[in-house]
């Protein structure tokens, strides 16, 4: 007895291409997607390129068509380079929409650090 799950449709599910549109991925990815000459590809290249960032980009394998990246080697690279990403303190807080503030604070430290350095030199403190 098989019970059939209907997957829920979402956004990004209802377009042809969504790996090679910014706007349906993660924030985190879409500096990675170069989308400036697609209209100038064919389908044939926009289904490969769109496979690509699936895989390369996204490191999502489940996407219908041919693999590109069939050895673990290249799958663990994929993956390794996704979690790099989430890992990443600048990545996140870009996401997140307050990298201004992230900029002011290491503006402001830096700073302070430069003029503590500077005070100790001038005291004789080094």
């Amino acid at each position: 007895m098989s019970t059939s799950v209907k997957k829920k449709r979402n956004r990004r599910s209802s377009r042809k291409y969504p790996a090679l549109e910014p706007e349906y991925n993660l924030k985190t990815r879409q500096d990675l997607i170069e989308a400036d000459y697609i209209e100038q590809l064919s389908d044939a290249e926009k289904d490969w390129l769109n496979r690509f960032n699936e895989e390369y980009v996204n490191a999502n394998f489940g996407h219908k068509g041919t693999k590109l990246q069939r050895t673990k080697k290249y799958r663990k690279d994929s993956y390794d380079r996704k979690n790099s990403r989430n890992r990443d303190i600048y990545t996140r807080v870009k996401a997140q929409g307050m990298l201004s503030q992230l900029d002011e604070n290491l503006t402001i430290n830096i700073e302070d650090t430069i003029i503590n350095k500077i005070d100790r030199e001038r005291n004789g403190e080094e």
